[in-house]
């Protein structure tokens, strides 16, 4: 046997012996000192690039409360308090920015990486150790919610620390003979730990599965005695729980108004992927996950030097997947971050498959080549998690910006999702009325419309915000109504949520004949535009009256140009051509178009052009009028 694989076999005898009762094992300070730094480093890189969402919206909201108006607000909602009071302590020293508020979350989340490697350690060896901690430091996953200001970067660490204070007060428990001071370790590793699960249950109400396999495992190697104390502890925490859910009993039970049940095999694939590569996965990463697949394999071979701490972390990972699934057979409970918690348990898989290969190889091999690999995975993703804005959260400061760069006093902010009022607010600092739709759930339509009505009598213009509408407003009751009084001007998407800018009122003059054909489907018979005397900031405001000759049979879409005298566009429209799609429009039907093109502030004053066109967003084709041309002018 070569001196590598001699020595690699030490290790894992060593590591088998850790898990003995009185074996400590631990890792040089200056080593844990710079994977602390390095986790850290890569948590606050950029912290501060992408907007609040409507989440941390919430979060800062909240945490800004004093503590018992916080108490009586996580009440009404969906999580306990424990986050939202540790962060108001924390944002009083270091302020409510965005980086200064999801700095507690990088913090969480490196020390986990830390932790990480000591359990790794502990449980299956040194180079375990270590390669479970770089898993953990580098993780796109675990860097996702150590820059956000919510609580799954805490309860990660709550739940490896939980499991430290496990293993520790089950390996004092087994130590024979009962000193004085063998006594009182038990006792302060008993405590820890309880105060530990207690903090985890205050954290987030998922917590429950991961004290559940802590308390499963202990009755499964703990005797006599101290198995009544364990299952008296554990009934204890079960009472604390369920008081804590009957506070928010109302609020959970309509958390998700959806009924359709999630596809297991679609949980089992996502939280592979996430968990290796998180959830700015790059679109081919097969390739990746064949690695990652590979260790967790070779992980389980260590069952038979080290079952208990193959059987543990097994455990800490697979029960509360399986949880999640069985919740997700009715609801779509599933949420990625919801098993954050059990992700230093993938990791210590990982770094256990890791120190595996290494007796398979020479160890100056194994442990770099397995290194590499977990951090060349995470490039990629982490490139397109604070560079790509086809994977940025919600960006809530740019929607705002637009606002403000165009709004006059008298105009409306209507926010489908009434929650947004926080991040909004946030954000946004102007006068205009808010209006938050629907006020309450389920949606009450006769008093929505109401409200709708004295908006369109006091506003001439609205900026719509549209977050999960399918949620606030499942039946489109306010969508309809705008189509039939409002002039839509533009829309944007900025992250998950949608900006659209309406026009109110009507369009203030008669309609002519136009009597353009586009194609062989549609026949524009009438239009109407509003004052062709406008100033910079004012809106255009065009209807549009159309005669189906033939079924469109494809989706069309409008397109409204405001053109300079050098046939320069300076302001323009694009939308659907009616509020019913064309794939279902019938000959000789009738259909009504309302548009609004917005003239930018400053616009110089001279003669522009107003041209109508129609056009198939899926190929870009325009359809031809009968000469020839792509659009009609209809005012100038």
């Amino acid at each position: 046997m070569c001196s590598e694989a001699r020595g690699e076999t030490r290790g894992a005898r060593r590591g088998a012996a850790a898990l003995r009762p009185g074996r400590h094992p631990t890792f040089p300070a200056p080593g844990l000192a710079a994977l602390l730094a390095i986790a850290l480093a890569l948590r606050l890189y950029r912290i501060d690039a992408q907007s609040f969402w409507y989440d941390e919206g919430l979060t800062i909201a909240l945490t800004v409360q004093p503590l018992d108006a916080i108490a009586r607000a996580a009440a009404a909602d969906v999580h306990p308090p424990l986050y939202y009071w540790l962060l108001h302590g924390w944002v009083l020293l270091m302020g409510t920015g965005e980086a200064a508020a999801r700095a507690f979350s990088a913090v969480c989340g490196a020390m986990t990486a830390v932790l990480t490697a000591i359990l790794g350690r502990r449980w299956f060896g040194a180079t375990a150790g270590w390669l479970a901690g770089i898993a953990a430091a580098v993780s796109p996953f675990a860097i996702h919610y150590s820059q956000e200001t919510r609580m799954y970067a805490l309860a990660m660490l709550l739940a490896i620390c939980l499991w430290l204070a496990f293993d520790a007060a089950i390996r004092e428990q087994e130590m024979t003979g009962t000193p004085r001071t063998l006594r009182q370790s038990r006792w302060m590793w008993w405590t820890l730990y309880s105060l530990t699960a207690l903090a985890a249950l205050a954290t987030h109400y998922f917590m429950v599965a991961f004290v559940a396999v802590t308390a499963l495992a202990g009755a499964l190697v703990l005797r006599r005695n101290a198995l009544l104390l364990w299952i008296a502890l554990h009934l204890t925490l079960a009472g604390f729980f369920l008081a804590l859910v009957w506070g928010s009993r109302e609020r959970l039970a309509v958390w998700t108004f959806a009924k359709q049940p999630t596809d297991p095999l679609f949980i089992l694939s996502d939280a592979l992927r996430v968990f290796s590569l998180g959830p700015a996965a790059p679109p081919v990463f097969w390739f990746w996950l064949i690695g990652f697949v590979a260790l967790l394999a070779l992980a389980l071979t260590t069952w038979r030097t080290s079952p208990r701490a193959t059987g543990m972390a097994l455990a800490w990972l697979v029960v509360p997947l399986a949880a999640i699934i069985i919740l997700s057979l009715n609801q779509p409970y599933y949420k990625a971050r919801f098993l954050l918690p059990a992700l230093p348990a993938f990791h210590l898989l990982l770094g256990a498959g890791g120190s595996t290969l290494v007796r398979r190889i020479p160890a100056r091999f194994g442990a770099p080549l397995t290194a590499i690999w977990l951090i060349a995975a995470a490039v990629t993703p982490l490139r397109n998690e604070w560079f790509d804005p086809a994977f940025q959260r919600d960006d809530y400061r740019s929607l705002t910006q637009a606002i403000a760069a165009t709004a006059r006093p008298d105009d409306a902010i209507l926010l489908i999702g009434p929650g947004q009022i926080d991040v909004f607010d946030y954000y946004f600092h102007g006068s205009q009325t808010r209006y938050l739709l629907p006020r309450f759930r389920p949606l009450d339509p006769p008093a929505v419309i109401a409200e709708l009505e004295q908006m369109e009598r006091q506003h001439r213009r609205v900026y719509g915000v549209f977050y999960v509408p399918y949620e606030a407003d499942p039946n489109g009751v306010v969508n309809a109504w705008l189509a039939d009084h409002a002039f839509r001007a533009e829309s944007r998407w900025y992250g998950g949520v949608e900006l659209v800018v309406y026009e109110l009122g009507s369009v203030g003059a008669p309609l002519r004949a136009i009597n353009a054909r586009f194609g062989d489907a549609l026949l524009l018979e009438r239009a109407a535009v509003s004052s062709l005397n406008v100033s910079g900031g004012d809106a255009v405001r065009i209807e549009l009256h159309w005669r189906v000759v033939a079924p469109p049979g494809r989706d069309l879409m409008i397109f409204v140009h405001l053109l300079d005298p050098n046939n320069r566009i300076v302001a323009q429209h694009d939308g659907p051509l009616a509020p019913v799609p064309t794939t279902a429009w019938q000959p000789d039907e009738t259909h009504r178009s309302r548009a609004a093109a917005l003239v930018p502030p400053g616009a110089p004053q001279t003669t522009y052009r107003l041209v109508i066109g129609v056009y198939d967003p899926q190929t870009g084709e325009r359809l031809r009028l009968e000469d020839g041309r792509d659009g009609v002018e209809v005012g100038a």
